[in-house]
């Protein structure tokens, strides 16, 4: 007896209704223990929680092709060489980077040389992650941000994006269809950057990173505070990853790649105030000379930059 041939097809309409229902519990139970949000009759959060199912599925799909870790690999020291060579030697801000940097890597587990470039001025305060352990760094990032806590914060979302599989996840059913070609790696670099600078991720990837930032700063020397102050500062005019907020529109909730700035200040603010209440006797880093002076933690380690609970519950 022949099988139905519709089965298959009724069986992956069946797990995307999963998905998606378990998406819509998620979004009641998550939505009641988030902190309250400043923004008014926002539907951010739950279109947030609602993506991360389809986020969970696109991963899948994505990590079936058959492009591996050695091509990310291949791929990022393709953008070390090629951001290596557009340095300008003696560059306190490059400097500056390269001794962040070795605080960041012992708390990755993939298996890239990660390194941070300075791209000079892009029009706004950002960051970027490629694949392969390639993060950029504009300046306009450097001169917003108000400490060196909240540089290693944002270093470590990006580097979240590169050890949770995002960026490489984005290019990956380009190099597949091109792999067969005659294509150079240089050439696919080229269109994998392109990519990843003009593109965004989705909701749901930005939460993630956002929450691999704050679990790096807990098993850090810095303030688990920076986070949100670093949101602050790229919510203020001129920032690069929100603007002011405007008033509620579903759609514009929707359709955002990032959650909205004032959702993810509070948030994270909330989180690092619970855990100062939790750790009064912690002391952590700040760094807001360290930034000033472009030069990092240990190299400049200064009394005054370590703050303890009861200076953290009086912000």
């Amino acid at each position: 007896m022949s099988a139905d041939p519709r089965g298959p097809g009724r069986l992956r309409l069946a797990l995307l209704a999963l998905l998606l229902a378990g998406g819509a519990v998620l979004v009641a139970l998550l939505a009641r223990s988030r902190p309250g949000s400043p923004l008014e009759a926002s539907l951010a959060t739950p279109f947030q929680l609602l993506g991360t199912p389809v986020h969970l599925v696109d991963r899948l799909a994505s990590r079936a092709i058959p492009v591996g870790s050695l091509q990310e690999r291949q791929l990022g020291d393709t953008f070390r060489q090629r951001y290596e060579a557009q340095l300008k030697p003696g560059d306190p801000n490059q400097t500056y980077l390269d001794g962040l940097m070795p605080q960041l890597r012992p708390h990755a587990r993939r298996p890239f040389p990660y390194r941070a470039f300075l791209v000079g001025r892009c029009g706004s305060p950002n960051a970027w992650a490629l694949p392969g352990g390639v993060i950029l760094v504009s300046q306009e990032l450097l001169e917003q941000l108000g400490s060196e806590a909240e540089l290693v914060a944002v270093l470590a979302h990006e580097l979240g994006h590169i050890e949770l599989g995002h960026s490489f996840d984005a290019v990956r059913f380009q190099l597949l269809a091109r792999r067969g070609g005659s294509e150079r790696l240089g050439q696919l670099a080229d269109g994998a950057a392109r990519l990843l600078l003009q593109q965004s991720y989705s909701k749901a990837a930005e939460h993630e990173a956002d929450d691999y930032a704050h679990a790096l700063l807990l098993n850090s020397r810095y303030d688990p505070g920076a986070l949100g102050r670093a949101f602050a500062a790229l919510n203020r005019p001129h920032g690069g990853w929100d603007r002011a907020e405007r008033p509620v529109d579903p759609l514009r909730d929707l359709l955002r790649s990032h959650p909205p700035g004032a959702l993810r200040q509070a948030d994270y603010a909330q989180r690092a105030a619970a855990w100062w209440r939790q750790h009064p006797s912690e002391r952590r880093y700040v760094g807001t000379a360290n930034l000033k002076q472009r030069q990092p933690l240990p190299q400049l380690d200064l009394a005054k930059e370590w703050v303890g609970g009861a200076a953290q519950a009086a912000r």
